[in-house]
């Protein structure tokens, strides 16, 4: 800018400032009649002035001759690195902001400057602060820091654009709901809840700190006043200047700021809950809750006087909420940002489900029109015929919600799906045969279901468009690896294939599917090749481009249950964690387009398990399945998750129904449960056959697996799911005098005896992913042998005792690897895979499977070295037993076999016996039923014990008025 320029900007704006404020628009408008730049700029030097509103222990006088006159350079047109500065489009509390473009990634920014005369090193000190503290948080609702340095002497900070401008402007272009105001500032809430976990305070809440975007995004700005907090409100912070008016004035923005805050008294999160409160009352009301003829009047008000009631066209409950906040005693209002963010969300999600439009209210003026507002609010309320009451009335009826089987079909049925109205379910079933899993559609309340695939391979997981036109599925092809991604009209007809994915079987968790809000694309798992975790991709509906949203690093496994919030702004999807079978729940920004925002989040721990998510209807809650139950969580946020009472129990795959006009949304969910049980085999010798049929030896109404004999055959260690958890226990061979070992409290399983019986090596996912521990067979605590970032199990003993094989995926891939017994550095045995090893009696091999979803060959190794060499084929779930004279485990004559969550159809199971003599194998007994996992045998080969399937339900459930 020329100097001449510059001087008569200052000119014009000194000559504004010299006179009363009232007159200065007239002034103004005359001055700058044929120069509308002059007449921004000046504007903008003159909105800096009037933001030294904060001198509040100033007599008027003194006001007037310590205002600060800031000079703020015009840079309009220059270059600031790869950043051209085009306009200016603000001014703040610290400077001057700018809209820009970045010429590196073409998007433009904006760019505040530090004003001159804030350029001391308190203030410097002020901006970094803010710099530091905004580029910490990451949240769709707190304004994104993407640059900060110093530019010809002054500091610059460069943000997103935000282009739809601040909240006043938002509340003065129309007239808002109360459900408008609340939808758009509880995203501004949780924003702040996440500061405040992170340990900073914003300190300077008010609507100019609130940014809209064009498509009505709230997003909270200006953290130039935070400050670092210990997270706690017995800590807090002293709200003292750093402002250049003069040392000891109060900061902050009067009528926004707390009593606390405005006495200058210790602050901590509470502070800025009753200035959210204020903003919160503005946007209902269309005034200030604290008003007064001056600066001193106003804070006297924010000090001593009770804030003038809502009027009554907003909510009681909404109106208790935002009273609740404004409490003068800190102690009186919500304790955390987090539980008046719980309050808000409960209001919106009950309001939806009494279902009805909400009464507007009036437009934030610099006039007070509240009469108007309520006589507004009587017409629509007359027109409505009470709706508004009738939305917030106590729920007609208080009866618990209660399930009832929505299919009860024989066989197996899973992954429901609702139609957009809510009156079809789309699920899989095996078919009345029990052979083969197909996609049907059942009509909520009527007939049979409609099957709408006959395909002879493996349909699962289908996924109903939101437009309702569509339904996508998976169709698995087990021969070739893979799945084709596959769409089908809701009433049948031609399918279409969509696209390929493979995913490693090493996942476990089979790949599932999510519509993109506007029905145009999904989200699925995939592959990034081989040895690596599987991501989650965005594929185009029209085109079939696959675009990575997710980038999952080993050791975990990989990503899938995508479920994408209806507003499109967030992801939730489960992480496969390094562990077998467990998993973790993640959440993850969304920008435009189901782009990626920030990094991924952790929302639940990996001993809890969680799968299956799935959003609740308006509401930013989701409902996901663990540990027997099904729960809901809000998100975002670091809240903890709350088991559903009354339903879920045994409960999978959870799915709500949008609320339809007159009836709330419904939920259904599979009701999956398992009982098996530990059968006894008895021989008159080894390999010989059954001299009678199997028998249960441990049972209960639960699930029983990973049976080992001790070696003296007296006792049995097993894994029971009887006290609602994974766990292992010891029993005697006819069950009898059964004890819990341990306690992990996570899912824990596959207990082998020491030589010696005096110690019991098991997995268990405690710390979060799988690891090796043991435990004494008396009981005590359980010790970690191993640490490594990756996942470890299926331990067993040498025969001397003194070391402990496992497999490991730390090298990327499951290999057999072993480790003194007493802990310490491991080393790897296999190069060809491997996943459960025994040793040989005589301790001079290592047998050992490779898989545990897929009938795997067994391997032979020498423990003093050398190739391994393929014993035999086709051994399920790594049942097998090595003695002195053969191997005894379990095949299957037909059928591809697997894992139950894939419903693949299963031939018959046989207890085979491999003979080292002969190299043949024979078969002891037949039909030995659904195999779970765990095989084993006393040292004479005449008793075996296995794990059998005797019955299971996957039913789909119905929940009516779910709430």
């Amino acid at each position: 800018m020329n100097p001449e320029r510059r001087r008569q900007i200052e000119r014009t704006y000194h000559a504004a400032l010299e006179r009363p404020s009232r007159e200065r628009e007239a002034f103004l408008e005359n001055e700058c009649r044929d120069d509308e730049d002059l007449r921004r700029e000046v504007q903008l030097l003159l909105n800096r002035a009037a933001a030294a509103e904060s001198v509040l222990d100033m007599p008027a006088a003194t006001v007037a001759a310590h205002t600060v006159r800031p000079t703020v350079p015009v840079l309009t047109g220059r270059r600031l690195g790869v950043y051209e500065l085009q306009a200016t489009i603000g001014a703040g509390g610290m400077g001057v902001v700018y809209r820009a473009l970045d010429t590196n990634l073409h998007r433009p920014v904006a760019i505040k400057f530090l004003s001159d005369e804030l350029a001391d090193p308190s203030a410097r000190r002020r901006f970094q602060r803010e710099a530091q503290t905004a580029s910490s948080l990451n949240h769709p609702h707190i304004l994104t820091v993407h640059d900060a340095g110093e530019f010809e002497g002054r500091q610059y900070l460069v943000t997103e654009l935000v282009d739809g401008g601040t909240l006043k402007d938002w509340a003065q272009a129309a007239q808002r709901s109360w459900r408008q105001v609340i939808e758009l500032l509880t995203g501004v809430a949780d924003g702040l809840a996440t500061a405040h976990q992170a340990g900073i305070l914003h300190r300077d809440i008010k609507p100019a700190n609130i940014l809209i975007t064009k498509s009505g995004y709230a997003k909270l700005a200006d953290f130039g006043l935070a400050k670092l907090y210990e997270g706690s409100t017995s800590v807090a912070t002293h709200t003292r200047t750093e402002l250049p008016t003069r040392a000891g004035v109060v900061v902050g923005t009067v009528g926004y700021m707390s009593p606390e805050q405005a006495l200058g008294q210790a602050l901590d999160v509470r502070g800025d809950i009753f200035s959210f409160g204020v903003v919160l009352y503005e946007m209902l009301a269309g005034r200030r809750p604290f008003t007064g003829g001056s600066d001193l009047e106003v804070l006297s008000a924010v000090i001593q006087r009770p804030a003038t009631p809502l009027p009554e066209s907003v909510p009681l409950p909404l109106r208790m909420v935002v009273e609740k906040a404004l409490e003068k005693d800190p102690a009186n209002r919500f304790q955390s940002m987090r539980d008046m963010v719980v309050d808000l969300r409960r209001l919106v999600r009950q309001s939806g489900e009494a279902g009805g439009e909400s009464a507007a209210i009036p437009r934030v003026t610099r006039r007070r029109y509240w009469l108007a507002a309520a006589a507004a609010l009587v017409a629509v309320l007359v027109a409505a015929g009470g709706l508004g009451w009738r939305m917030w009335r106590a729920p007609s009826s208080t009866e618990p919600p209660r399930a009832v089987p929505l299919t009860s079909l024989p066989g197996v049925q899973r992954y429901p799906s609702f139609s957009p109205d809510g009156d079809r379910v789309a699920f899989t079933w095996t078919g009345p045969k029990h052979d083969n899993p197909d996609i049907y559609v059942q009509m909520i309340g009527s007939g049979p279901p409609l099957r709408l695939t006959t395909d002879t391979s493996n349909d699962y997981n289908p996924v109903w468009s939101p437009d309702g036109r569509l339904i996508a599925f998976l169709r698995h092809q087990w021969e070739a690896g893979k799945s084709e991604l596959r769409l089908i009209p809701p009433l049948g007809g031609p399918e279409r294939r969509l696209a390929e994915i493979r995913v490693s079987d090493a996942s476990f968790i089979p790949p599932y599917l999510a519509w993109c809000p506007d029905s145009t694309c999904l989200v699925v798992t995939d592959s990034l090749g081989e040895g690596k975790p599987a991501a989650l991709f965005v594929l185009s509906l029209e085109s079939g481009e696959k675009r990575q949203l997710t980038n999952p690093q080993p050791p975990a496994l990989g990503d899938t249950n995508p479920a994408v919030s209806p507003d499109g702004s967030w992801l939730v999807f489960r992480r496969n964690a390094s562990g077998l079978f467990t998993g973790e729940l993640y959440r993850l920004a969304l920008g435009p387009g189901l782009t990626a925002v920030g990094e991924p989040r952790r929302l639940t721990l990996a001993a809890l398990d969680a799968g299956n998510p799935t959003w609740m209807p308006a509401t930013p809650e989701i409902l996901f399945s663990a540990k027997g139950s099904l729960w809901r969580l809000v998100v975002p946020g670091e809240n903890t998750p709350a088991r559903l009472p009354f339903v879920g129990e045994d409960g999978l795959m959870p799915v709500v129904s949008r609320p339809q006009p007159g009836r709330p949304p419904r939920l259904v969910y599979v009701r999956s449960f398992q009982d098996s049980n530990v059968m006894r085999v008895e021989t008159n010798a080894p390999g010989a056959t059954a001299s009678s049929p199997p028998v249960v030896a441990i049972s209960s109404t639960r699930e029983e697996s990973h049976a080992q004999l001790s070696p003296d055959g007296r006792r049995v260690a097993f894994t029971s799911n009887r006290s609602g958890v994974w766990e292992i226990w010891l029993a005697d061979p006819d069950g009898a005098n059964a004890v819990q070992l341990t306690s992990m409290g996570a899912v824990t399983g596959s207990p082998r005896w020491s030589p010696d019986g005096q110690l019991i090596a098991f997995h268990s996912s405690f710390e979060g992913q799988w690891e090796v521990f043991v435990i004494s067979a008396a009981g005590g605590k359980p010790r970690n042998l191993t640490s490594q970032p990756a996942r470890d199990g299926f331990p067993s003993f040498s025969r001397d005792g003194h070391w402990i094989y496992f497999f490991s995926n730390r090298t990327g891939k499951d290999q057999i690897w072993k480790m003194p017994a007493s802990g310490g550095d491991a080393v790897q045995v296999t190069n060809n895979g491997g996943l459960a090893a025994f040793e040989s009696p005589d301790g001079a091999s290592l047998y050992y499977t490779q898989t545990l979803d897929t009938p795997s060959p067994l391997w032979r190794l020498p423990t003093s070295g050398g190739q391994p060499v393929k014993v035999l084929e086709g051994v399920v779930y790594v049942n097998f037993v090595v003695l002195e004279g053969g191997i005894y485990y379990i095949d299957r004559t037909s059928g591809e076999g697997g894992i139950n969550y894939i419903d693949r159809p299963s031939g018959e199971t046989r207890l085979q016996y491999f003979d080292f003599a002969t190299r043949r194998s024979t078969t002891v007994a037949r039909n030995l039923g659904n195999m779970d996992v765990g095989l084993t045998a006393s040292p004479d080969g005449r008793r075996i014990f296995y794990s059998r399937v005797d019955s299971s339900i996957d039913d789909v459930m119905l929940v009516e008025n779910f709430r």
